[in-house]
């Protein structure tokens, strides 16, 4: 119930929600092999950092499910799903009433070329259609993605109705290897990349 909701909420933070009990071993070796570059397909060289994102989403308990999409839906080829006990966790990323109706994002790990405009053009779309939070990670992020992004978290209210919780938050590769490499709580990332993602100070990191 929604004060069931709110009573859980004041009382859960990033610290007592986050599993942290063999620090980022798994992780640790998916980020070998990501950073070993040796890969048959770039099927496989994707299908590793969504491994590797499922498995850092997957510590945070407040979260029930994480589903890797291979196929087509409702909002078009993306990534990820992610489906939330209840509402506790927006509150707990700091997103207090402003509640999405789904959690989705996409992993691109190119190695050569960074995420482009045109793709941040497509999430902002399936962001809009699902009224979801949406998480972009790639390898680096050109200054027309950018732009693209601070545009549609600056202007969400104006650009389609019931926009609360709607969000492009983009992450790097590289911001995932300093939380790994330095055992430092993912769910506090999360919501400090949320936070930062609303005025794009993000970006002075991407």
């Amino acid at each position: 119930s929604e004060e069931f909701d709110k009573g859980l909420s004041n009382t859960l933070n990033c610290s007592n929600t986050f599993n942290f009990d063999n620090k980022y071993s798994e992780e640790k070796e998916y980020l070998r092999i990501i950073e070993l570059g040796v890969f048959e397909s770039s099927k496989e060289q994707g299908d590793v950092l969504e491994e590797l994102t499922r498995s850092l989403f997957s510590r945070i308990d407040l979260i029930s499910s994480f589903l890797r999409n291979d196929k087509d839906t409702a909002l078009g080829q993306i990534d990820i799903n992610l489906t939330p006990i209840n509402t506790a966790l927006f509150d707990v990323w700091g997103m207090v009433q402003e509640y999405p109706t789904d959690i989705i994002g996409e992993c691109k790990h190119y190695k050569t070329s960074k995420v482009s405009r045109s793709e941040i053009e497509k999430t902002c779309w399936r962001a809009c259609k699902g009224r979801a939070l949406s998480f972009f990670i790639g390898t680096g992020y050109t200054q027309n993605a950018i732009a693209e992004i601070g545009y549609f978290n600056r202007q969400r209210d104006s650009i389609f109705n019931n926009s609360q919780g709607v969000l492009i938050v983009p992450i790097t590769l590289n911001m995932l290897k300093i939380i790994i490499i330095n055992d430092l709580n993912f769910s506090y990332f999360i919501k400090w990349a949320i936070q930062s993602s609303r005025n794009m100070a993000i970006a002075n990191y991407l």
